[in-house]
């Protein structure tokens, strides 16, 4: 059972990430783009590490609070909003937002889960690759929700789903290791 996020949860939350905590009240992370679907008024988690997503979890497990993952607000079908149930925490990845690191020799970017997905077609291009996953929201779409959603785009046949083109992920699991 999950419960509601608590004044004692806020509180260690915004100690744990001072810069990192704000009230979800813009319209861009409580609603689904087409205005079908409407979460409540929240706290926003924007970490900008691997490590501070691990601590945001950490803490949402030990106090049994939801978490709604945010990407790029992209998706259509209502699963960046929670219009019913405990009030849970919208995590949204957009600080974690640069390519690591380029190796041409071996066909491989690494990029963090907030990067926009048009970034990693570019950062490609500049070592004379491509990223052939391609979508009409790669403007705004981040690469981590292309992953978790397993997005094909108009080059799926050639080349295959978002899980096809990637070798490795770094996860941070349900308890926060």
């Amino acid at each position: 059972m999950l419960n509601s996020i608590s004044e004692t949860f806020e509180t260690t939350l915004r100690a744990a990430l001072p810069d990192g905590v704000i009230r979800a009240a813009d319209p861009r992370y409580l609603e689904e783009p087409r205005g079908r679907y409407f979460g409540k008024e929240t706290l926003l988690a924007l970490p900008e590490n691997v490590e501070q997503v691990a601590l945001i979890v950490r803490l949402a497990n030990d106090a049994r609070v939801g978490i709604i993952p945010y990407g790029g607000g992209t998706g259509l079908v209502g699963g960046q909003v929670a219009e019913v149930g405990p009030t849970s925490l919208i995590l949204s990845l957009e600080r974690m937002n640069k390519i690591r690191s380029l190796h041409p020799q071996e066909n491989v970017l690494i990029a963090e889960a907030g990067v926009i997905l048009a970034d990693v077609q570019a950062a490609a291009l500049d070592i004379d690759r491509l990223f052939p996953l391609s979508l009409a929201a790669e403007g705004t779409a981040r690469i981590g929700g292309n992953l978790a959603t397993n997005a094909g785009g108009v080059n799926v046949l050639r080349y295959g789903n978002a899980r096809d083109l990637c070798l490795g992920l770094e996860a941070v699991l349900p308890d926060g290791t």
